[in-house]
């Protein structure tokens, strides 16, 4: 359910679409170059038909890598938080049990939600690889 925001729908990105998927991932300061690599899921999500972001899980086993962006003039109306909250139901369909992000600026926003910090030597590798050097705040979540 997402509160606020019961027509929210979320439906695969086409093909055609990930040049507007990696506008919005690098205008928000995300990896955007390898959103047709194996094991990334990405999804365009609207309300009332109109577009409002995107979202995204990067599946390393076990262990998913979230994205999220909003889009700029929709931000701060609870939109990023039912994202997040239908991506973390994508996240267990596709069999993953932790979901991880690099909070950078929006850690509280990622704290609301039940993720919490981690030290960097307590991500797995593989997902400690996608992070942005340096990143700031990784946080995790149980998820499955």
């Amino acid at each position: 359910m997402n509160a606020g925001h019961p027509k929210l729908l979320w439906l695969p990105l086409a093909p055609f679409e990930r040049d507007g998927l990696k506008t919005a991932l690098k205008g928000a300061g995300l990896p955007h170059d390898d959103v047709a690599a194996p094991g990334r899921y990405f999804w365009r999500f609207e309300e009332n038909d109109v577009p409002v972001g995107f979202g995204g899980i990067e599946v390393h086993g076990d262990d998913g890598l979230l994205r999220i962006v909003t889009l700029p003039v929709l931000r701060h109306r609870g939109l990023g938080g039912a994202i997040a909250e239908a991506l973390e139901g994508e996240t267990v369909a596709l069999g993953c049990r932790a979901l991880w992000v690099a909070a950078g600026g929006e850690a509280a926003f990622f704290a609301e939600r039940g993720y919490v910090p981690v030290l960097p030597t307590a991500i797995p590798a593989a997902i400690a690889e996608r992070l942005s050097s340096g990143a700031d705040t990784p946080m995790m979540k149980r998820v499955g």
